[in-house]
């Protein structure tokens, strides 16, 4: 067990800090647009998260390229690297003028969802400008996978921190701007807040992906890996990526596409409760994100260890990814707990309205309802990789869909009656419509552990091959 916490903790630490400077860069952005318009928080939040609902099943596809390429060099086939590479490559780029048209119908999209009519003009031009990036999401997603999949999450670490801190400088400059402002306007010189943070997160999106492409055209990996010789089309290999694939982006999607629902829901209860929510999520961003590099650990090992050695270390790496991932969560939980004021009091060192001092007080109390999920929420997320590293997509699809299905089903059927917070009568039902939200969303993620929990226990997946 202890050479397995060292082979876990030597390919996941970089892959955490990596998603972890993700997570952070997510905190500081939305925190930079609170000081710069509290409602452009909000507004943020909720057009990322169809951002992501648009672009994640095709994220998911390449994802699996991490995945398969272990397997191969479990194999001792590294020549066909290069050419899923290719595929992962030629499908990225297929998907840009897809995600330009519907970036095109945020408005409408976001008008059928009855979200506050004046939230709607920024998060329409949030989302517009961030499809421009998709693609190139999905393109960075599928060439770091050969870093995962040969087990070098150094430099994936390194291109994330470099795009971090890139994402950050232009934040800065593109949400605030520069110089005095002008005395008509009141702006200062490329002062454009929300539009400004999308620029910023569209352009570190497509500098990982160009880092990647650089990186892939040294001699020693076009040698080894046939890096050059994959560039044709290969339909039977864009088959397997896309069958093994899609399972992953669909429960993306399940998983993304239900939570969005119900931020939109709680949208419709007023600035208020989402500006609480947002916080609380933010918080709870920044321990879930950095445990996808535990998940995406555990796939890599499992799918390589499955080939090369067998079940039995890939199991006991599974294992060790838990013990990681429990300790680290464990420690959140304990601040969720008992230091939510200090936590909440991060987004209070710029002056704010009386309106965020009420949302810093409802957002306290709800960490609790993260502190009671955030555990399980680990178990699932690694348990997850794991099946996937395996091959078993399929399953984590259909349970993914089924219990996200569920979940929005339930919450919506037996939702209390909700009135707007801003309502002078509707503060009250307000809080209560958010607090079932919440217990939704716990539910939700308490039952996807236990449903992953018995799926890895019943051991199917020890059986089975991508390549």
């Amino acid at each position: 067990m202890i050479f397995a916490l060292k082979e876990v903790l030597r390919v996941a630490v970089p892959l955490m800090v990596s998603t972890g400077m993700f997570s952070l860069v997510l905190f500081v952005d939305r925190t930079l647009l609170l000081w710069h318009e509290p409602s452009q928080m909000g507004a943020a939040m909720a057009a990322g998260n169809l951002f992501w609902v648009s672009v994640c099943v095709f994220v998911g596809i390449a994802s699996m390229t991490s995945a398969i390429i272990s397997q191969y060099i479990g194999a001792d086939q590294p020549k066909r690297v290069g050419q899923l590479l290719w595929q992962a490559t030629w499908f990225s780029a297929a998907t840009l003028p897809w995600f330009v048209l519907v970036g095109s119908f945020g408005e409408s999209l976001f008008r059928l969802t009855d979200q506050p009519e004046h939230l709607i003009p920024m998060q329409a031009a949030y989302f517009r400008i961030l499809m421009w990036g998709g693609a190139g999401e999905v393109l960075q997603t599928a060439l770091s996978g050969f870093y995962s999949g040969t087990h070098r999450t150094r430099t994936i670490m390194l291109v994330s921190l470099a795009s971090g801190v890139l994402n950050l400088l232009l934040d800065l400059v593109l949400i605030f701007g520069v110089g005095s402002a002008d005395p008509e306007t009141g702006l200062r010189f490329l002062e454009l807040g929300i539009a400004g943070a999308a620029i910023a997160s569209t352009l570190s999106f497509w500098f990982k992906a160009v880092c990647y492409a650089v990186l892939l055209m040294k001699p020693i990996e076009r040698e080894r890996y046939g890096i050059l010789r994959g560039i044709r089309l290969n339909r039977r290999m864009m088959k397997r990526l896309i069958y093994f694939g899609l399972p992953a982006g669909l429960m993306y999607v399940t998983e993304a596409g239900g939570f969005t629902v119900i931020v939109l829901q709680i949208g419709r209860l007023g600035d208020v409760p989402l500006q609480a929510t947002t916080m609380a999520i933010n918080f709870n961003m920044i321990a879930f994100i950095p445990l996808v590099g535990m998940s995406i650990a555990a796939s890599v090992l499992v799918g390589q260890h499955l080939i090369r050695t067998g079940p039995g270390p890939a199991i006991r790496c599974v294992i060790a990814a838990l013990i990681v991932g429990w300790a680290y969560s464990l420690a959140w939980a304990i601040a969720y707990v008992f230091a939510p004021g200090g936590l909440i009091a991060l987004y209070s060192l710029s002056p704010t309205g009386v309106d965020s001092e009420v949302a810093f007080e409802i957002a306290e109390k709800l960490l609790g309802f993260v502190a009671i999920y955030v555990i399980l929420d680990a178990t699932q997320l690694i348990l997850a990789g794991a099946l996937r590293g395996a091959g078993d997509t399929w399953f984590v699809l259909l349970a993914g869909l089924f219990v996200s299905a569920v979940a929005v089903v339930v919450g919506t059927v037996w939702q209390p009656v909700a009135a707007r917070f801003q309502d002078p009568d509707g503060q009250a039902a307000a809080l209560v419509a958010l607090d079932w939200w919440w217990w939704v969303i716990t539910g939700w993620v308490c039952t996807l552990a236990i449903v992953m929990a018995g799926r890895f226990l019943q051991g199917k997946w020890q059986r089975m091959r991508m390549v």
